[in-house]
C-alpha cells in the first residue's frame, strides 16, 4: 500500500477540520465510556493518539509525551481515585 506523505504546508484546511472534529468525537466517546462505569478502550485510545500526532505533525510540532513525566505520585492518586469510585485499576 502506497503512503500518503503530506507535509503542513500541503494538508487543506478541510481536512485538518475534519481530523480534529474526529478527535474531540474519540475524545468525548472515552469519557461517555468511561462515565458509564469506568470502562477503558485502549483502541479509543490509540485512535484518539493517532489523531493528535497528525495534527501535531501537520502544524509542524512533535507530539510531547507527558505520561513519562508525571510523577509517581499523581499516577499512584489516581489510580486510588479511580479504586474508590470503582472504575477499575
Amino acid at each position: 500500500m502506497n503512503e500518503i506523505n503530506l507535509e503542513p504546508a500541503a494538508v487543506p484546511g478541510a481536512v485538518v477540520a475534519a481530523v480534529r472534529v474526529a478527535r474531540t468525537s474519540l475524545m468525548d466517546a472515552q469519557f461517555r465510556l468511561d462515565d458509564h462505569g469506568g470502562f477503558h478502550c485502549r483502541l479509543l485510545d490509540g485512535l484518539s493518539d493517532g489523531a493528535a500526532t497528525l495534527l501535531a505533525e501537520w502544524a509542524g510540532r512533535s507530539r510531547p509525551s507527558i505520561a513519562e513525566e508525571l510523577p509517581a505520585y499523581i499516577v499512584a492518586a489516581a489510580i486510588e481515585w479511580r479504586r474508590t469510585q470503582r472504575r477499575g485499576y
